[in-house]
């Protein structure tokens, strides 16, 4: 059973929402954990399609963490993290050892391992050297949270840590209400407008025609189709958190209003483009910031920080063109935006709108990046008949 995937799955959590609602009434807060700890281990014991890998990662990385965790040099922080990431590199790179009869993926690669390994780098570059490792159980919880640990949203450990220790207090009949239209929201999205989009829209045209009618109608449908999957997806997650006492971070807010590149990343898998900014793009632009010769560079420092961020976000869905370039595409268009901002504070107005009307000009902003990103995504969809 996978998360998400049929009336099977939503009847196993409203067996857990009932149970831990229960629990609340005959046990002590501090208990909160190890409930929590029950439902997610008996999920992947019974019904997740590979239980002895995810439990393996689970100690491996737990490992890792313990070992790198406490050290202050740079060099082994970055061991540290190679080794966090290892499986999935090997896993999305389909590495093959001459050793090995057999490609890693088929013994490594488990539902979900990309948003645990960016979990598990999450916690062990927040960790301070000096503070004690989090507790096996909270670790395991916070890998395995049932409505989160397929797709997201990829959580911080501290804020799902308050979280659980909130404990079933959190547990209250206006969450549960909160949750259960949040619930009912993702299904709508999932369930009613993504399958009429990919039944009565996406797949009217041949996916390979190359007729330009066709290939336009897929980019703007595959665009809507992938917003409601995977809002969808991320409200269901929101909703079960709440009606389980978990505060799940938000994921979507209003991608279609975006008006520039950045605009567009704080809204639309918003976990992501946050973990890629704090781990990645920052560190980057940091280490770039010590060299002399690049002091008089800014500009040139933070396109290249945002290409090789993008290339990352695209190589993380896997190693192949179409996500590559996707992932170019959007390097590209944030770089171009920085250069247009720049270029209006240099002349003090506006390049391109001039003195336009706020309003018109955001109306524009917005239809030009709808485009832009309709675009991108086509191309990552591995639709396009181009490529």
């Amino acid at each position: 059973m996978i998360p998400f995937n049929g009336t099977d799955f939503f009847m196993l959590m409203a067996m857990f929402v009932i149970l831990i609602s229960v629990c609340k009434l005959f046990m002590p807060s501090k208990f909160y954990r190890e409930c929590l700890f029950v439902l997610n281990a008996s999920f992947l014991l019974v019904f997740y399609p590979d239980p002895a890998l995810f439990f393996g990662f689970v100690l491996y990385s737990y490992f890792i963490t313990w070992l790198f965790g406490k050290r202050f040099k740079l060099p082994l922080k970055i061991y540290g993290i190679l080794a966090l990431l290892l499986p999935m590199l090997l896993v999305k790179f389909d590495i093959r050892f001459a050793s090995f009869p057999f490609k890693l993926n088929y013994l490594l690669s488990f539902a979900g391992l990309s948003y645990a390994c960016f979990r598990t780098m999450s916690l062990f570059m927040d960790k301070d050297p000096k503070s004690p490792m989090p507790d096996l159980l909270s670790y395991f919880n916070y890998l395995s949270f049932t409505p989160t640990m397929l797709i997201g949203p990829i959580d911080r450990f501290q804020h799902f840590k308050k979280s659980q220790d909130s404990g079933f207090e959190s547990i209250t009949t206006e969450n549960f209400i909160s949750g259960w239209y949040d619930l009912l929201k993702g299904i709508g999205f999932k369930y009613v407008l993504a399958e009429f989009i990919d039944r009565y829209w996406l797949n009217i045209y041949p996916s390979d025609s190359r007729e330009l009618v066709h290939m336009t109608n897929g980019m703007y449908a595959y665009y809507a189709y992938l917003f409601f999957d995977f809002a969808g997806y991320s409200a269901m997650a929101i909703g079960l958190g709440k009606m389980m006492g978990m505060t799940v971070p938000v994921n979507f807010t209003n991608p279609f209003l975006a008006v520039n590149p950045q605009d567009f990343w704080r809204r639309f898998h918003i976990s992501l483009g946050a973990w890629l900014k704090d781990y990645f793009f920052t560190p980057m632009f940091l280490w770039l910031s010590r060299f002399k010769s690049l002091k008089s560079w800014p500009m040139a420092k933070q396109n290249v920080c945002l290409a090789f961020t993008f290339l990352l976000m695209g190589c993380w869905n896997g190693f192949k063109l179409n996500f590559i370039l996707s992932g170019l595409l959007f390097g590209i268009y944030s770089a171009l935006h920085n250069w247009y901002v720049v270029q209006c504070r240099k002349k003090g107005k506006d390049i391109v709108f001039g003195k336009m009307s706020p309003a018109v000009v955001q109306i524009i902003s917005i239809f030009i990046m709808i485009h832009l990103v309709a675009v991108s995504l086509y191309i990552f969809s591995g639709r396009c008949p181009l490529l």
